[in-house]
């Protein structure tokens, strides 16, 4: 057995002309091909559906840091951190159970790495919103917004590859 855990490819024939061993590699050439336009179809439709549905968590997050900001007059930074802690909470959920339909019975475990990841992005948004706001005088709203896109494209990326990627096959 390979240290992978999987068996080591076996065949009950193996190609002995030049004709037979190209008829092979067709083949194999053609199962992959088919592999890979499986998974860019389904790599698609998670960006299909977090572009969606990630448009919830990205209101939450923006009218959180409006109210916070603006209504309530807290201070930018502090608002971004009230507004950071609501919206990854419900685009927990809805990355879970919508976007990568990602299912396991270790939720809270998922929830710990989806936290650890977004403040990798939330460190980003923040260093982004002091340079916007404090350093070149751009309105909060603004540099929230160009801040948090940015934030948006690395969350998914970050989900994708570490948060709710499917468990390998042994």
């Amino acid at each position: 057995m390979a240290e992978s855990g999987k068996q080591p490819l076996q065949h009950q024939h193996y190609p002995t002309s030049p004709a037979e061993y190209e008829a092979e590699l067709t083949e194999t050439e053609a199962e992959y091909a088919a592999e890979i336009a499986e998974l860019k179809q389904q790599s698609r439709a998670q960006a299909q559906r977090y572009l969606v549905w990630g448009t919830v968590s990205v209101i939450v997050n923006l009218s959180a840091f409006y109210l916070f900001n603006h209504v309530l007059n807290v201070e930018y930074q502090i608002a971004n951190l009230l507004a950071w802690i609501l919206s990854v909470q419900v685009a927990f959920w809805i990355d879970r159970m919508i976007v990568f339909k990602h299912e396991s019975d270790r939720p809270f475990h998922e929830m710990l790495k989806f936290y650890g990841t977004r403040v990798l992005t939330y460190i980003l948004e923040a260093v982004i919103l002091w340079l916007l706001v404090s350093v070149l005088t751009v309105h909060p709203t603004i540099a929230k917004i160009v801040g948090h896109g940015l934030a948006v494209v690395g969350n998914f990326f970050l989900s994708k590859l570490i948060v709710f990627k499917h468990p390998v096959e042994s």
